[in-house]
């Protein structure tokens, strides 16, 4: 969506003229609207087609913010960031991508020591120049070393669910020229791996439609650069960075096209080597006997050829699925429509940005039986976190609101801290008038793998403790996960009959696939939350499914799948 580059934009606004700086109350109205526009649950393109006037009614967009949404709508770029960053070198605005370092520190490295790129900055921290600035030590400087490297190794890699956004939003465009038969993305998008490279689309067309439809592809509003024009194949970047290959392939041959764009090199192998065994050869044109092609016209045709039942995208790793078709054991993989609530919701008595009614409502539209308001514990004091008394007043405000409904209930909850010596952020006396709630997390990362460990079986071990919220609390692209032995924690899961949780935050996606299948082989029960902050981030619960999916989850994998008496006679 287009509310992603706008709320970048500001971003980078505030940032440039913090490190100016500039008025604060300017600073702030840029990095405040940067967050408004991130968080609508709206596409402010489609608004703006509808009436661009309705998007002055959007609270915290004055005329002049207005005028510039505007502006980036209809022409991808601001007139303003561009005279602001021919004021600031490329290599300062960097420094604010590294995690944990914000414009004031980005300034006193500019102004003060005179560091313009990040190769600078690297050489400052190695020689000891950071930590005898103001505010700043020796931690500060190694973690500016240890983000530095982070980003170096986090290059050019889009989350997946923002690559998503992307591609359905450009095969929508190209959805207008009718010349276009069949149209789909592959590659590792399709398999849903957590951040991508470039994005593959795949167009099934006739050859002599190809020009057509390569012209009408160029010219996608949201085109940076194009890389190459080509008669079935073309390349551009788009404004938010991301690179676009699209390819026109022959009707015939699209499945085979699109199996081999979407399988992983070595799972297109595997089967290449059971075709080899039949006597037939696959490529991205076809299954072929000698020179006449026997199939390729659908994905199944291709799969049916080498003796397979269909494999679902996400599972094309070669990591065993092809073995699990052979003997008719591939899963029953879990779909959306099959989850009953959301159990990881917050509203702003902490970090979230609505109050609890407004909450509710939007998840009992949405379809759901039950939710859980787990708003953050008293530790958490950056995110607002309830002490027992506010958590209380907000369990009556549930009570009263579940009067309201019928065949929906909010479950009471919070996300309770994990101390760090595994102990819980609330008594046993507050948690034992909790219906449901994820223990969490989110303190002293740099723990040694032991004490991580430790502390968090240790949490599991009170009889209170039904979930573990994003176990290893990775943040993808940003932060890696802590030290933890997750085979232990599974172990512990099962013994202690706790869920862990598969948290759907795109930036989290925790656990990943890998742990997810070894629950699954533990029989360690998953409860899929979004971690909701707003009703518009209920969406990310299909970003948990996909996840699930790559995981070998089933419906009967995941405790949220169930009634609400049956998950809660689960813990019984």
């Amino acid at each position: 969506m287009v509310n992603n580059l706008v709320s970048d934009i500001f971003q980078q606004i505030g940032d440039i003229l913090e490190i100016q700086n500039e008025n604060r109350f300017k600073i702030l109205a840029y990095h405040r609207a940067a967050q408004i526009v991130q968080t609508l649950p709206t596409d402010l393109e489609k608004t703006y087609e509808k009436d661009p006037k309705k998007i002055l009614e959007i609270r915290g967009i004055g005329n002049d913010l207005y005028l510039k949404i505007v502006e980036i709508i209809e022409t991808g770029k601001c007139d303003m960031l561009n005279r602001l960053l021919k004021q600031i070198p490329a290599g300062v605005l960097e420094m604010l991508d590294l995690r944990g370092v914000g414009p004031k520190k980005v300034k006193m490295f500019y102004i003060t020591l005179g560091l313009t790129t990040l190769s600078q900055l690297e050489k400052a921290c190695r020689n000891g120049k950071i930590h005898i600035l103001p505010g700043m030590g020796e931690k500060t400087e190694f973690g500016i070393l240890k983000a530095i490297d982070d980003k170096k190794r986090f290059a050019e890699r889009t989350l997946m669910p923002f690559a998503l956004e992307e591609a359905e939003q450009i095969i929508n465009h190209m959805k207008f020229n009718r010349k276009i038969k069949k149209i789909e993305y592959g590659g590792s998008l399709r398999r849903r791996k957590e951040t991508v490279g470039d994005v593959d689309i795949l167009i099934g067309a006739s050859a002599k439609d190809a020009p057509e439809i390569m012209t009408h592809f160029v010219k996608y509003a949201h085109v940076e650069n194009v890389l190459a024009q080509g008669k079935t194949k073309s390349s551009v970047i788009l404004n938010t960075g991301i690179q676009i290959d699209l390819r026109v392939i022959e009707l015939k041959s699209y499945g085979a096209a699109l199996h081999y764009f979407t399988g992983s090199k070595s799972h297109n192998i595997a089967i290449r080597d059971r075709a080899k065994k039949k006597g037939l050869k696959v490529n991205e044109y076809g299954v072929f006997k000698g020179e006449k092609q026997v199939a390729g016209k659908t994905e199944e045709e291709v799969f049916k050829a080498v003796g397979l039942p269909f494999i679902i995208p996400e599972l094309r790793k070669n990591d065993g699925e092809i073995e699990a078709a052979l003997k008719n054991k591939l899963p029953d993989s879990i779909e959306l429509k099959n989850i009953k609530g959301d159990l990881h919701m917050h509203t702003n008595a902490s970090d979230g940005t609505q109050d609890l009614e407004t909450v509710v409502e939007a998840a009992y539209k949405n379809g759901y039986k039950y939710i859980a308001i787990t708003d953050h514990s008293k530790t958490s004091t950056i995110t607002n976190g309830l002490d027992s008394k506010r958590l209380l007043k907000q369990f009556k405000e549930i009570d009263k609101l579940n009067e309201k409904y019928e065949d929906f209930t909010i479950l009471k909850g919070s996300e309770v801290d994990i101390l760090s010596d595994g102990s819980l952020d609330f008594s046993d006396e507050i948690l034992a008038q909790m219906d449901i709630f994820p223990a969490s997390v989110h303190s002293g990362f740099k723990s040694s793998q032991a004490k991580m460990t430790d502390r968090i079986i240790k949490a599991m071990s009170n009889p209170h403790v039904k979930i573990i919220g994003h176990p290893t609390g990775r943040l993808i692209n940003r932060r890696d996960p802590y030290d933890v032995d997750m085979d232990a924690i599974i172990e512990a899961a099962k013994e202690y009959n706790v869920a862990l949780e598969l948290n759907a935050q795109p930036l989290r996606l925790d656990l990943k696939d890998v742990y997810l299948r070894r629950a699954k082989e533990k029989d360690v029960k998953i409860v899929i939350g979004t971690d909701s902050h707003h009703t518009s981030q209920n969406v990310y619960m299909k970003y948990g499914i996909y996840m699930a999916r790559r995981g070998w989850l089933e419906k009967k994998d995941v405790l949220n799948t169930r009634t609400l008496k049956q998950l809660l006679n689960f813990w019984k």
